[in-house]
């Protein structure tokens, strides 16, 4: 099996997200080589206007760790690591914006599109009017990579296929003053399905694949 080390990624200063995605969470479930050229030195780039500057696009983005039966190639392995940037940054958005910092909505589209893009969205709209209320913190585990392809119009690798484990024990996101529901397992494994567009890799659909991870 190969593996993928989790690491940071340098990206040059004026593209800093060129490589994004996008991933929600459904209301249902409530209950290497671095390819990338290397950032200019802090000391060189403009002081940063902290009034302007967007929480979610603040953080530079990483590769999170992953796992894949695949015998991936060069070509392959780029193509995953700019997935994984932008399934990263979906997730660190969404966190943020179903916390209550709503105006971290507005980066939504720089990692979803799509299916993905209209649910995270509803979410936070129900979050931000009080009728559901979002606690603790969605962080995705055992990710794997179970399919990397070009679509037929396409003569680069354009879709990547990640399975990841979640623990439900660990958020929420509920209609107001209603607890969770009794759970079999507080566990589940999802799939995303993170294309490549003009504008970089965004998540674009999301599905619950096994009641388990």
């Amino acid at each position: 099996m190969k593996t993928g080390l989790g690491r940071r990624v340098r990206v040059r200063a004026a593209t800093a997200l060129t490589l994004t995605a996008g991933l929600s969470v459904p209301l249902l479930l409530s209950g290497c080589e671095d390819h990338s050229p290397v950032a200019a030195p802090t000391s060189t780039l403009p002081a940063k206007d902290s009034s302007t500057a967007s929480p979610a696009a603040d953080p530079q983005p990483t590769i999170p760790a992953y796992e894949t039966d695949l015998d991936l190639s060069s070509e392959e392995t780029e193509a995953v690591e700019g997935a994984l940037v932008a399934f990263e940054g979906f997730f660190r958005t969404v966190n943020t914006a179903y916390s209550g910092d709503f105006s971290a909505a507005e980066d939504f589209p720089k990692f979803a599109n799509g299916d993905a893009l209209e649910s995270i969205k509803g979410d936070v709209q129900v979050v931000s009017d009080g009728s559901y209320q979002f606690s603790g913190n969605i962080s995705p585990d055992k990710i794997a990579i179970d399919e990397v392809k070009n679509t037929s119009n396409s003569k680069d690798i354009d879709i990547v296929s990640v399975n990841f484990c979640f623990n439900l024990a660990e958020w929420s996101l509920r209609p107001k003053d209603e607890t969770n529901p009794p759970s079999d397992s507080d566990h589940v494994t999802m799939n995303h399905k993170i294309k490549k567009t003009s504008a970089g890799w965004r998540v674009t659909q999301q599905s619950l694949k096994e009641k388990r991870c």
